[in-house]
């Protein structure tokens, strides 16, 4: 018998108590073998442990000082005490499926003030994070075989839904501005004219997750006259608007088109935290409804929607106050060691006005592709280039980083970068 002082797990009583050994012991029968009732869809696909470096920029995440949880309690706190029995009757019920309506009435007001244009409450889905936004949309538009545009580089999350359901995924190039317009309109002309016309683009416009580029108004005007003429929707992903701390704010594809052409995507994930998971879209209507028949469930969590919405209608300016300064600090950090460090190496690197990552981009010869787990086994996290190559050719990258500046702090980002640069000599890489 146990100590008096020790418990005893549920199972170890009915191991006590019953006549016959558990379940799956060893003295019952052989492990029970899924071998050959799998789906023909699934994937051994191990567990990502989570691991990080000393110096991690390998991370996607926003700075983790900035996240505003006492006013997220204070505000769930504040709407319980206006109005307690609204908030426990819906917490009571499955959320609506296009999510809690007053976060979908305030995305509404959002987008008309920081984004130039106008939906209904009703016009705006709520989901579990953009990616879930986005996987919808791209089930609801995408057969298999389907060619999808998107950024020669490009977020690896998105391409790899894209990849799950099927879609051809080709790279548009790009230069520092982000999507070159005419490159866009020879692509299409050329794949249509060899009987390969794409379904749609996908694109990051504002501060490009991996490369920090933003594209400009007119090129964003130019990339709309071009989809017209080829009859391509845009899926528009604004996850990092809200993280901009120089020059200007650029119109949104959806506030340049009224036509429905432009799907939009966007996240309270990079503004707040990604461990809220609450991301949204809007889209024409028969888009919408096609798109929300892969919905599974009811709406996204709908305790994170009543702390983000009381968070943000009071606290929105002086939140993007606190968290833009922050991130600037942690880019120019970045940046200037950059300069110190690879200055005479050959290379480049982005350097944008928003968001969280500086692309770097090493003379050709250099393979920092093949070193990255030695050199993150020294104390540098970085994520490969190839691991953002549009059409995962594995022809280009080789040579190319995502360096994420925003959750280590300004001095670990001029410590990692000079070791980085010790590391890639030490590996023969620069």
């Amino acid at each position: 018998m146990a100590d008096s002082g020790s418990k005893l797990h549920p199972l170890d009583l009915y191991d006590m108590t019953a006549a016959e050994p558990r379940l799956g012991s060893s003295n019952m029968v052989d492990t029970f073998s899924y071998d050959t009732l799998f789906s023909e869809g699934s994937t051994d696909t191990p567990l990502n442990p989570g691991l990080h470096a000393k110096y991690d920029f390998a991370t996607a995440y926003p700075a983790p000082e900035t996240l505003p949880l006492d006013g997220l309690i204070q505000s769930l706190q504040a709407a319980v005490d206006r109005d307690s029995t609204k908030v426990l009757a819906e917490l009571a019920y499955y959320p609506h499926q296009l999510g809690a309506l007053e976060l979908r009435e305030y995305t509404a007001e959002k987008l008309a003030a920081d984004r130039g244009f106008t939906v209904t409450a009703d016009e705006i889905a709520l989901t579990n994070g953009s990616g879930e936004a986005l996987g919808l949309v791209i089930q609801a538009l995408t057969d298999p075989g389907d060619i999808v545009l998107a950024e020669e580089f490009v977020y690896m999350g998105t391409t790899s839904q894209l990849r799950r359901f099927g879609a051809d995924v080709r790279g548009v190039a790009m230069d520092e501005g982000g999507i070159i317009p005419q490159a866009l309109d020879e692509q299409v002309t050329a794949l249509t004219a060899a009987g390969e016309t794409p379904k749609y683009l996908y694109t990051i416009p504002e501060h490009q997750n991996p490369m920090g580029s933003t594209l400009s108004g007119e090129r964003r005007k130019e990339i709309l006259k071009i989809a017209h003429k080829h009859n391509l929707p845009i899926l528009e992903d604004d996850c990092y608007v809200d993280l901009r701390y120089k020059g200007d704010v650029q119109p949104a594809f959806r506030a340049l088109d009224d036509s429905g052409i432009v799907v939009y995507v966007a996240s309270y994930s990079k503004l707040l935290a990604p461990g809220l998971r609450l991301g949204y879209f809007t889209a024409s209507p028969e888009l919408m409804r096609r798109a929300l028949s892969f919905k599974l469930g009811s709406g996204p969590n709908q305790f994170a929607a009543v702390a983000i919405e009381g968070y943000l209608r009071n606290n929105l300016e002086s939140h993007r106050d606190n968290f833009n300064p922050i991130l600037e600090a942690k880019c120019d950090s970045m940046v200037v060691a950059l300069e110190e460090h690879f200055g005479d190496s050959g290379a480049t690197w982005s350097i944008p006005e928003g968001g969280c990552y500086v692309w770097l981009t090493m003379p050709e010869s250099s393979d920092i592709s093949t070193i990255r787990d030695k050199v993150f086994d020294q104390g540098v996290g970085y994520v490969a280039g190839p691991n953002f190559e549009a059409d995962a050719s594995g022809r280009i990258g080789k040579n190319c980083a995502r360096l994420c500046f925003a959750f280590e702090s300004v001095e670990k980002n001029a410590e990692g970068i000079a070791l980085l640069a010790q590391l890639f000599k030490q590996h023969g890489a620069m």
